[in-house]
């Protein structure tokens, strides 16, 4: 499913060049990114072939595969109906779907029923949004013991390899020696494709040049929306254009 989408489009044409591709759960700034690796490319051939090697074939001619039972590569996807760019992502997977045989029918929903689903792991697929850091605790995520009681491992995702290098990573007190155990997490993640990883969205901020301090970190703008911003920002008495 990685390779029927094209992810470069996505960044282009629905986020107007404003994101990246992503190959992995952690930021290309972070120390946890394996430099490596890079995204699984978009390659519709190679996918038709892997889902035909899954047993999904054409079998009767109406452009949709069906498994080997004739049970038709159908799905929804649930996403949040009050982002206009979630509707254009989705509309934009169904036709890409399309073409490799898959048939994707987008499922709109509150925000409330979404978290429901996901809760009651009621949804044939869904998308979702993740925020990182510099460092980024992805435990909760894709973690096995994190599957059950509404935990966040919400696609039943379990590879004991993963699972014994997050372990090892939150135990490991040195940086030198933490970070090649989130890199191996990267690599597994990669290569087992839990999610179909896509975007990492960037912001597009315009900003008065009479205000000062502003600079640029690996989170982006030293400004933190809901914590003590760690230099202030200000504009110069004599630049000041009203009073309180």
């Amino acid at each position: 499913m990685t390779m029927l989408t094209d992810r470069e489009r996505i960044c282009q044409e629905v986020m107007l060049g404003y994101a990246t591709v992503a190959s992995g759960p952690f930021a290309n700034q972070s120390k946890q990114n394996d430099p490596a690796i890079k995204p699984w490319p978009y390659d519709p051939q190679r996918a038709k072939a892997l889902l035909r090697e899954a047993g999904f074939e054409d079998r009767d001619g109406d452009g949709v595969l069906e498994s080997k039972s004739g049970e038709p590569l159908r799905f929804k996807l649930s996403y949040p109906s009050s982002s206009e760019v979630y509707t254009r992502v989705v509309l934009f997977l169904k036709d890409s779907y399309a073409k490799g045989g898959v048939a994707l029918e987008p499922d709109p929903q509150d925000w409330p029923i979404i978290v429901k689903k996901l809760r009651q792991r009621d949804f044939d697929a869904i998308s979702l949004a993740w925020t990182g850091g510099v460092e980024t605790d992805i435990y909760q995520m894709f973690h096995s013991s994190q599957i059950n009681d509404q935990g966040d491992n919400m696609m039943s995702y379990e590879d004991p390899k993963l699972d014994q290098a997050m372990e090892k990573a939150r135990s490991t007190v040195k940086e030198d020696q933490r970070m090649p155990y989130w890199q191996e997490c990267h690599r597994i993640l990669h290569d087992d494709q839990p999610y179909t990883f896509l975007v990492r969205r960037k912001a597009l901020v315009f900003m008065d040049n009479r205000i000062k301090n502003v600079e640029e970190t690996k989170l982006g703008l030293n400004y933190v929306s809901q914590q003590v911003m760690p230099i202030a920002w200000f504009v110069p008495k004599n630049q000041q254009k009203w009073s309180k």
